[in-house]
């Protein structure tokens, strides 16, 4: 029994390889809104690169995208862009339209630097520290703007610091930690429910990736295998709201 769950473990490893050292060859997003995407390397900060390589990352928010995808904005904020998958993503979609990207750590802005450069937009994408409410209404005020927001529990003092007014019409998609700050999603969207339209979005688990996620280069793998290619890592189930 523990020889072949062993053997499984090592198969698996050797797969992840053979499969990480295949996108190395070509590192373009295979799938999903961003298709086409590049990366500098296979690398991702606070979450997992290969899913995004794979074009199945957060795939529950892939119906919302494409919504956001077909509208006209003249700035995107992106907040806690990480090494810069959606601040990139939309940057390649919106040619005429600012991007800028906040993220505190500065590995991960060297990344999302790193990864517009592959991709030609670094004329377009500002990227920045830290983040306050303040200077996120300013930064919105007059334009058409779109606030992505993935940023481990920030989001009550980015959201929940000034009243709702000064972001009416502005179209924000926020992922929220209630694990890490307890009530933050009700609390959002009782914040906004006087101005905007609020929807929800539920994370499903690493083991239903696995089953439901596919890809051309998984074809053929066990379900334990590809559960460990397409998995995020979230500790709970979460909430996005749009």
């Amino acid at each position: 029994m523990r020889l072949a769950s062993s053997l499984r473990r090592r198969r698996n490893a050797v797969i992840l390889k053979l499969l990480q050292q295949e996108l190395e060859r070509d590192l373009r997003v295979r799938a999903g809104p961003f298709k086409g995407m590049r990366y500098a390397q296979v690398k991702a900060t606070c979450s997992s690169a290969l899913p995004k390589l794979l074009g199945t990352y957060e795939s529950e928010l892939h119906p919302v995208l494409n919504e956001i995808l077909i509208n006209p904005y003249d700035l995107i904020i992106d907040v806690g862009s990480a090494e810069g998958y959606y601040a990139i993503g939309f940057a390649l979609h919106f040619s005429y339209c600012s991007v800028i990207a906040f993220d505190s750590d500065p590995l991960a802005r060297k990344l999302c630097q790193d990864n517009a450069m592959v991709n030609g937009v670094m004329s377009r994408i500002d990227i920045r520290g830290n983040a306050d409410r303040s200077q996120i209404s300013r930064l919105c005020q007059g334009r058409r703007s779109l606030i992505i927001s993935d940023c481990e529990g920030f989001e009550q003092e980015l959201f929940l610091s000034h009243g709702p007014n000064d972001l009416r019409y502005v179209d924000i998609l926020v992922e929220t930690h209630d694990f890490i700050r307890e009530g933050v999603c009700k609390k959002i969207i009782n914040h906004f429910s006087s101005t905007h339209e609020v929807r929800q979005i539920h994370s499903i688990d690493d083991g239903q990736k696995g089953r439901m996620y596919s890809s051309d280069l998984t074809a053929g793998m066990g379900e334990l295998v590809r559960t460990a290619i397409f998995a995020e890592h979230r500790p709970v189930i979460m909430t996005w709201l749009l």
